[in-house]
């Protein structure tokens, strides 16, 4: 009877690729830009940190922001950025310490508090049914 002691090209494979990434992890967590004044989303279209007072604490892609009245934000992407507000599926999270009584809410079609632009997305923020002051964190993928 004659014994092998080669092993499955699979089982080899598997734990080489296993390997691989474990490595790539790792590596990976060494390249993280923790600076505070730049927003770094490379595979974001835009991106921005956005103070209660409507002014960009950091942002990429982003023209402009402006507080338009109390609790309500516009937001103007860069012309280079080519996003078209009405067909983005943005997301947004505010900075707050509140608890569950808190709400952020993003408007991609034109609103009258914005001057019913096209290129230009609306966040309302607010607290209890009223429509509140707060930081908040965009990003558009």
């Amino acid at each position: 009877m004659r014994t092998s002691l080669r092993t499955p090209r699979g089982v080899i494979t598997a734990a080489a690729v296993v390997a691989a990434l474990a490595a790539g992890t790792a590596g990976g967590i060494a390249l993280a830009d923790d600076s505070p004044i730049k927003a770094l989303a490379p595979h974001a279209q835009a991106s921005a940190q956005i103070n209660a007072d409507g002014t960009r604490a950091q942002s990429q892609g982003i023209k402009s922001s402006t507080r338009a009245a109390t609790g309500i934000y516009c937001v103007t992407f860069d012309d280079a950025t080519r996003i078209n507000v009405s067909r983005s599926t943005p997301v947004a999270t505010l900075v707050t310490s509140g608890g569950p009584q808190y709400a952020i809410n993003l408007r991609t079609s034109p609103s009258p508090e914005c001057g019913d632009a096209a290129n230009t997305l609306t966040v309302y923020t607010g607290e209890r049914n009223l429509l509140v002051d707060a930081p908040f964190m965009l990003l558009v993928p």
